[in-house]
């Protein structure tokens, strides 16, 4: 399986969907559906499952699939932190066209890009992904599940602070900014979460989805 510097590479320059094809190669699928469900590019979509009809997903060149046979626990450890390089190399993508766009948006006659609160923000957003960049170069299969968890919801909280950069353009199945959306349901479908007190997996996050 490639490590955290290729499959972020591979999230900027390919996309989600040749991500996740390298994070799951060699891996039963059914490994990656805690849930039943589980996340594949479309061009390796096996014939027996079943189509989740998501249209948005299908945008990114993914399918969602309804698995029989055993469940398994999901991405953990260094598949999990692969999931999560991918996710940070659509995010630093998004985040070049974010900059991009605001440097061609003027508000009071100066570029939107040159008012102090956008610079912070975006200053801010570049130290979080590296920082969350060695947090998961340091990770094994030892990881364990909540610790994979808290990078996935992290990057989360991330796409949604780029996605604001595009206003309501982001929220627009047709826009780029949808990869945010796509990624973070990837990850609550085949991401492994971690159990309660009395061994129940914590319930996902109810996450917004764009028009």
């Amino acid at each position: 399986m490639p490590d955290v510097s290729v499959c972020r590479e591979l999230g900027h320059r390919k996309g989600l969907a040749a991500g996740l094809a390298a994070v799951l190669e060699g891996l039963p699928l059914h490994q990656a559906a805690p849930g039943g469900l589980v996340a594949v590019p479309r061009r390796t979509a096996p014939a027996d499952g079943v189509p989740v009809p998501l249209p948005l997903v299908h945008l990114e060149d993914i399918e969602v699939l309804r698995i029989a046979g055993p469940v398994g626990s999901g991405l953990t450890g260094t598949r999990a932190a692969a999931l999560a390089a991918v996710r940070l190399g659509v995010l630093s993508n998004l985040l070049e066209l974010a900059v991009e766009r605001l440097s061609r948006r003027e508000f009071a006659g100066a570029p939107i890009l040159e008012r102090q609160l956008v610079t912070g923000e975006i200053a801010d957003l570049v130290t979080e992904t590296e920082e969350l960049t060695a947090a998961l170069e340091r990770a094994d299969d030892g990881t364990p599940p909540a610790v994979s968890a808290a990078w996935h919801a992290r990057l989360d909280e991330l796409g949604w602070r780029v996605a604001m950069f595009f206003g309501a353009e982001g929220y627009i199945t047709d826009h780029p900014a949808r990869a945010v959306h796509v990624s973070a349901l990837l990850a609550d479908v085949c991401v492994a979460r971690p159990v309660d007190s009395v061994g129940r997996p914590a319930p996902a996050a109810p996450q917004e989805a764009p028009c």
